[in-house]
């Protein structure tokens, strides 16, 4: 397992920015949401930035499949992963009944699910990599998704704020593990694993 992280760090990098530039984008509209008109215009955009985040989410793990194919039977969760990100952005994208409760329950499931997800990560790769970075995201990862479900009634400027930071949050993990991963591969400590 740690082998085909090492070889796709540059995926898990490129995610990574991809969220926290999806991050950011969420703050910058929170600024934006003052009035009626505004705070509609700011949504939409949070929506459609949304769906197309789901969609180069799945692009990136339908790639991480092509990289990690060979000889391996895990890749058909990545295969599943990117296939269910892609419809559900398709999906979101040509439904009119898209809101931003879809989003709060979609970034709930998937934050403590990933969450659990690192949790395990960590622990299996604990010898080999720096856990504590993992160990810290998915503890993150839970605690999120918990804040999320009690304050899902919040304003909506405060939803889609919390929303941002924890994506930089999260896509900042992201960049510094693969840079762990990619300086195991200088130093052939994946042949060891």
């Amino acid at each position: 397992m740690l082998r085909d992280l090492v070889k796709a760090w540059w995926l898990v990098h490129i995610r990574g920015v991809f969220t926290v530039l999806f991050g950011a984008f969420l703050i910058f509209l929170t600024g934006s949401m003052q009035g009626q008109l505004s705070t509609a215009i700011a949504l939409v955009g949070v929506l459609l930035i949304f769906v197309f985040y789901l969609v180069g989410s799945g692009l990136l793990s339908l790639a991480t499949v092509f990289t990690s194919v060979a000889g391996h039977h895990r890749w058909w969760a990545a295969l599943v992963h990117g296939t269910i990100l892609i419809t559900l952005g398709l999906w979101l994208f040509f439904s009119n009944q898209f809101s931003l409760m879809w989003l709060v329950w979609f970034t709930v499931a998937n934050a403590f699910g990933a969450g659990l997800l690192e949790l395990m990560l960590a622990r299996a790769v604990r010898r080999h990599v720096d856990a504590w970075i993992l160990g810290i995201s998915g503890a993150a990862s839970v605690v999120i998704s918990l804040v999320l479900v009690f304050a899902r009634n919040a304003l909506e400027s405060g939803i889609v704020l919390t929303l941002g930071v924890y994506a930089i949050f999260y896509g900042t993990v992201l960049v510094l593990f693969s840079l762990r991963l990619h300086s195991m591969k200088h130093l052939g400590l994946a042949h060891q694993a």
